[in-house]
């Protein structure tokens, strides 16, 4: 049996795909690029597929509401990251699906064949899908509603560095559906062990809303970041509370989560402003220089002047 996918505007098919079941090709990776344009909406599509997994790397574009429809004849496990923008659900599957702005996930979407979303303004999205085979040849067990994150989730650094890589990867054939099936793998033990943080820990609302104001705080004060207590004592909560706290919510203790923004952070700023090594240090809380350049390289395998370059 064939997997056939469509996109469709305003119930008019404006692409449409056939994949061999389970999405194994003939070749180690299958790619292609798409752009999908109407008079109000442009999509532009880069699909990467092998068994068991196909990759959808999306960026929305439309200068009125306009409703996009994506449709599978077989239903997958969905992952859907919104790095950029917002996706708002419409029509029948409205009730099924919440909302999403930038730099958040939902990790359960569950086997599903059609998503129907209101485009309104420049979004950038990663749709993964995974095949009940695969997923159950990674697990050891067949896929449940509850077995990924539910509902709404922040995207961390470490995810948001894992999807980043993805349209990154300059390999090509075996080496890189090797690498692209590492990263899935990637995923779903981030998300299966931050389940398990969560079912650990159990928060009053009033104690998550200061541990998220926390997390906040370390999001904003790269350069001088606050000790445990003086995190704790600016979020009115206990450092008990807090270091258990903030694990759970973010799988990071608070100084990993640190380490994880300051990375991702000085990436940003050299590849994509092109900063200096010297200044992109001082942003992102380095008072030397060679000790930002030995913690960037340990976290990317780069030396971040390679970034910088034009």
């Amino acid at each position: 049996m064939k997997i056939k996918r469509s996109v469709k505007v305003k119930g008019t098919v404006c692409y449409k795909n056939v994949y061999p079941a389970n999405f194994a090709g003939l070749k180690d990776i299958e790619e292609t690029e798409i752009a999908i344009k109407t008079p109000h909406t442009h999509v532009d599509v880069k699909e990467m597929w092998f068994e068991g997994i196909h990759i959808s790397l999306v960026e929305l574009e439309s200068d009125q509401p306009e409703d996009l429809c994506f449709e599978s004849s077989q239903a997958h496990i969905g992952l859907l990251f919104c790095l950029s923008g917002s996706l708002t659900p419409s029509g029948e599957e409205a009730q099924n699906f919440l909302s999403l702005t930038k730099n958040q996930q939902n990790i359960n979407l569950g086997k599903i064949d059609h998503i129907t979303f209101r485009i309104t303004e420049k979004t950038n999205l990663v749709y993964i899908q995974l095949t009940d085979t695969y997923f159950q040849k990674a697990m050891g067990r067949d896929f449940h509603q509850d077995t990924l994150l539910s509902l709404r989730e922040p995207i961390t650094p470490e995810v948001n560095s894992i999807l980043q890589s993805l349209s990154q990867a300059n390999h090509s054939g075996r080496v890189k559906r090797l690498f692209l099936e590492a990263r899935m793998l990637d995923l779903i033990v981030i998300h299966s062990n931050q389940k398990l943080e969560k079912q650990r820990v159990i928060l009053k609302e009033e104690d998550l809303k200061k541990i998220i104001y926390a997390r906040q705080l370390v999001e904003r004060d790269l350069q001088k970041p606050s000790s445990l207590i003086e995190l704790s004592r600016k979020a009115g909560i206990n450092d008990f509370k807090l270091k258990k706290g903030f694990k759970a919510l973010t799988g990071h203790t608070v100084f990993g989560y640190l380490y994880k923004i300051r990375m991702e952070k000085a990436h940003y700023y050299l590849a994509k402003e092109k900063r200096t090594v010297n200044e992109v240090a001082f942003l992102v809380g380095y008072k030397n220089a060679q000790h930002f350049i030995a913690a960037f390289k340990k976290q990317y395998e780069i030396l971040p002047g390679s970034l910088n370059k034009h």
